[in-house]
């Protein structure tokens, strides 16, 4: 993801107020022409007296100032098409700046300023003017999301995160059909997601973590046949994890933490066999860790801390080969630790505490397991203080 470039201010504002009267200088002019030929009985079939263009130079300006920055659509004008709609995300984005506080933005130069898109901070446009790439993350936003972001139709990647942004996400922009990257998330975010989301065919990349989101997860969210990448942890979502996220074939990172989901792990997220990263801790989920994730084989991180799992550690771990983290402290988990965890041969990190376990973790983890070094990307072994290493021969 490009960084977002900021642009040395202080010149715009004076470039903005002489065009604007200049601007102004030519309404007047055409106007008082137009009003000599109305006069002469002039026949002149086009020109100054065509009713739309006379309605498009009456009215307002196209670019408002800072202190009225409302975008008037001309009453009369015809549809926009083609490279004259850039003028409707210029819109969008004036609307953008008002409802979300803009003049207090840490970014803010070239905004509402009559200099091409792709000047304004943090925005960049195709060839015909279209927004395509709008970065505001990190900004200083506050206020709610305006449902006019919607109209950016040709937008791939927006991103909003590390702001304040309040209310609810709009379902407008479920209308994005080219959004690949949304990243909407560390705000202040609430109401339910919007099923309309499910609709946006192109994404890749949805970030919705640490809001407070309520209500369920919808189902729709498994129409986004492109996606690798889903967190929605850190909010207030409750219900069950719908087993049709399973169709999420081509999901790398998948991260549902920190919210009051119930009920069983699905086994059908048994089918995301492209999944690097599962974070289901931190809710309420209860029963059994389902065997089929042993067809998870391309796994680093598994996280399913913080629940109200019961039974035994599976003896399928180790068909994780690729797994460096595990965390499973915090549950009901119960029965001897298996010696089979020895075969985790590239484990890092080892959670099991909080459960209700008993007997050794195998020696030959000593050595990966048994030092602290914080910070660092030595071994560690994050185990309770009370479980001790297995001294007896292990079985090869």
């Amino acid at each position: 993801m490009a960084k977002r470039v900021s642009r040395p201010g202080g010149k715009e504002t004076t470039r903005t107020r002489s065009t604007r009267y200049v601007t102004m200088l030519g309404i007047v002019l055409v106007l008082a022409l137009t009003a000599v030929l109305a006069a002469c009985g002039s026949d002149e079939p086009d020109g100054s007296t065509d009713p739309d263009r006379t309605a498009s130079t009456s009215g307002s300006l196209d670019v408002p100032t800072a202190t009225d920055a409302r975008v008037p659509a001309a009453e009369t004008a015809p549809p926009v098409l083609g490279p004259t709609s850039a003028q409707t995300d210029r819109e969008a984005l004036v609307t953008l700046y008002n409802a979300t506080d803009g003049e207090n933005w840490d970014n803010n130069d070239s905004w509402l300023s009559h200099a091409p898109l792709d000047e304004w901070d943090g925005v960049s446009t195709n060839e015909d003017g279209r927004v395509i790439w709008m970065n505001l993350g990190e900004n200083q936003l506050s206020g709610e999301i305006p449902p006019e972001l919607g109209r950016l139709v040709n937008l791939e990647e927006l991103y909003l995160d590390e702001n304040q942004l309040s209310g609810e996400i709009p379902p407008e922009l479920g209308n994005l059909a080219n959004l690949k990257d949304l990243k909407l998330g560390e705000n202040q975010l609430s109401g339910e997601i919007p099923p309309e989301l499910g609709g946006l065919v192109n994404l890749e990349i949805l970030y919705l973590d640490e809001n407070q989101l309520s209500g369920e997860i919808p189902p729709e969210l498994a129409s986004l046949s492109k996606l690798r990448s889903l967190q929605i942890g850190g909010n207030r979502l409750s219900g069950e994890i719908p087993p049709e996220l399973a169709s999420l074939v081509t999901l790398s990172s998948l991260g549902l933490d920190g919210n009051q989901l119930s009920g069983g792990i699905p086994p059908e997220l048994a089918s995301l066999v492209n999944l690097r990263y599962l974070d289901l801790g931190e809710n309420r989920l209860s029963g059994e860790i389902p065997p089929e994730l042993a067809n998870l084989v391309s796994l680093v991180s598994l996280y399913l801390d913080g629940n109200q799992l019961s039974g035994e550690i599976p003896l399928w771990l180790p068909s994780l080969v690729n797994l460096l983290y595990l965390n499973l402290e915090e549950n009901q988990l119960s029965g001897e630790i298996p010696a089979e965890l020895a075969r985790l041969h590239k484990l890092r990190s080892l959670e099991i505490g909080g459960n209700q376990l008993s007997g050794c973790v195998p020696a030959s983890m000593r050595q990966r397991l048994s030092a602290r070094y914080a910070g660092s990307q030595n071994f560690i072994y994050a185990g309770p203080d009370n479980l001790t290493f297995c001294t007896e021969p292990e079985p090869p």
